[in-house]
């Protein structure tokens, strides 16, 4: 894939993310940052943090879960999803995890 193109999906992706996670979070449970490519989640009550990244180098999505741990997540042309290595998509995964916490 063009490098132009995975900084384009990945940042789309991860605004899209923060933006869904904001919404879902009704009683502001939640600290959500985007920026620079990295999107950051703190619990609140616990101080537990996700960190989401985009790794240029790679063309990969980090993905860092105070539950679940790390993991990257890959585009997949044929499904236009993020993929993990067993094929589990990284928005169901994340959004999953965030439901579990609120």
């Amino acid at each position: 894939m063009l490098e132009q193109k995975f900084h384009t999906l990945s940042e789309s992706t991860l605004i899209s993310l923060a933006d869904k996670i904001e919404a879902l979070d009704k009683k502001s449970e939640l600290d959500v940052e985007y920026s620079d490519g990295i999107l950051t989640i703190l619990i609140e009550s616990s101080s537990k943090q996700y960190v989401i990244n985009k790794h240029s180098a790679s063309q990969k999505i980090w993905y860092s879960s105070p539950f679940s741990g790390a993991n990257y997540f890959s585009f997949d042309e044929n499904t236009s999803k993020w993929l993990d290595l067993k094929g589990d998509e990284l928005e169901n995964k994340l959004l999953a995890e965030i439901k579990k916490v609120l």
